[in-house]
């Protein structure tokens, strides 16, 4: 690195990654769990302390796997309200330090600082940092850059550095880089300066680029590339060859070059909910209640937040893992619950062919838009009844919990599922909105 370029100005993206987020939580809330292996999950590890990552564990990995790469590894099912209370509490804290702040996930956020300095840089990630450890009880990983994804990578090369000085191991080392707020109790945080994002980015694996992912590193593979310095040095019509219109894009990143900006407040592009049985069940009358239970949720909060849906999608998979999907696109973007519903049951009938049962099933609205209203001469009475029925329902929600209106078929998996003031509990909490 040249002389002095740790000490430029630079008005830096800083992400924050919540360190082994369901987990660390579940340590938090039972002193137990403090300093043992433990995962969350049911059937498949959603997320491990950095004790079990220690043994080999990794998320997505079957719970039947990690039992056996550790005898004494701790299994919690996990409550996703928790989770999402403190997500929105680091958001929180994040918006007191800077005005543009993103939330990508609940423990994945991007955030914009003003121009700095290294003293201010070192000064701001520490408190950063300390005043969520303090207030929400949870550590976390940061990078910064110039941009999402050198941030974003940056934050990867802190929990590598955290990891390699635990096993007391040796870890990659990057010209262009600083290290900033190094102490024995968090990681690192990783700083990449100005000019340095296409030497950062080079020495990495092909799957560390956005959108990349397992089909396109495959597709690398293929080609005996590996690093990211090798697909910078493609041509660019052989990545679009292979990308088609991501070609050019993925040629950028590979430069360490991104874009994109923070985006402080977005719509979502879908809505899903769906929950897995264990064991798999082909119970027809309990199907059909529990699809009807997971759309209606799905509806609820889509008016909640005043959009509607072009897209209605039934997924499903099978006790033999094989999985079947199918969609229903409507003209006009719908909010109806009658409309929806009908839909959803006739996708299901019409998608559930094989003599297995289930094990999951779920529901998807996509392609959301902003929802209108009609501004014909003669409204129908009937969609004014309804309209207003949905909006009795979500008022009363809103105020007493979502299980305080029920439909009739919800009967049938009362008799099954305990439930509470919001849902019922249905087999993976950790994941379960």
């Amino acid at each position: 690195m040249p002389p002095g370029l740790h000490q430029l100005e630079f008005s830096p993206i800083v992400h924050l990654d919540v360190d082994a987020f369901f987990a660390s939580i579940e340590q938090r809330d039972d002193p137990k769990l403090k300093g043992i292996p433990v995962a969350v999950g049911t059937g498949v590890v959603a997320s491990c302390s950095y004790e079990a990552k220690r043994d080999g564990i990794k998320t997505g990995m079957r719970l039947s796997q990690a039992r056996q790469l550790c005898k004494s590894l701790r299994v919690v099912p996990g409550d996703h309200r928790r989770y999402e209370i403190a997500g929105r509490q680091i958001l929180g804290i994040c918006k007191e330090h800077s005005s543009i702040v993103e939330m990508a996930s609940l423990d994945d956020l991007y955030m914009q600082l003003a121009q700095t300095g290294p003293t201010e840089r070192q000064q701001i990630t520490s408190a950063l940092r300390e005043q969520i450890f303090q207030e929400v009880g949870l550590k976390v990983s940061m990078g910064m850059g110039s941009n999402k994804m050198i941030a974003n990578v940056a934050t990867h090369h802190a929990k590598e550095l955290r990891i390699s000085s635990q096993r007391k191991t040796s870890s990659r080392w990057i010209p262009g880089t600083a290290i900033l707020a190094e102490t024995k109790h968090f990681s690192p945080v990783v700083a990449v300066l100005p000019g340095n994002e296409q030497n950062y980015i080079a020495p990495w694996p092909v799957e560390i680029l956005p959108t990349v992912g397992a089909v396109g590193k495959e597709k690398f593979t293929r080609l005996n590339v590996n690093r990211v310095a090798e697909v910078a040095a493609l041509p660019l019509e052989v990545l679009c060859a292979m990308f088609q219109k991501r070609g050019p894009i993925l040629r950028n990143y590979s430069l360490g070059n991104d874009s994109r900006p923070l985006l402080t407040s977005r719509n979502p592009d879908s809505i899903s909910r769906c929950t897995s049985f264990n064991p798999p069940t082909a119970d027809q009358t309990f199907l059909d209640a529990m699809l009807a239970h997971l759309l209606e949720r799905a509806i609820s909060w889509m008016r909640f937040n005043k959009l509607a849906t072009r897209c209605l999608k039934i997924y499903l998979r099978y006790g033999d893992h094989k999985e079947a999907h199918n969609n229903n696109h409507f003209k006009t973007a719908c909010d109806s619950d009658a409309l929806l519903h009908q839909a959803a049951k006739d996708k299901l009938t019409s998608l559930y062919t094989r003599r297995l049962p289930l094990r999951l099933l779920g529901v998807e609205l996509a392609q959301l838009e902003p929802a209108s209203h009609s501004n014909l001469l003669f409204i129908d009475p009937e969609k004014e009844r309804a309209d207003r029925l949905a909006k009795c329902k979500d008022e009363i929600r809103s105020r007493f919990g979502f299980m305080a209106v029920t439909p009739g078929s919800s009967l049938v998996l009362a008799k099954a599922l305990g439930h509470d003031r919001d849902n019922f509990k249905l087999r993976t909490p950790c994941l379960t909105k």
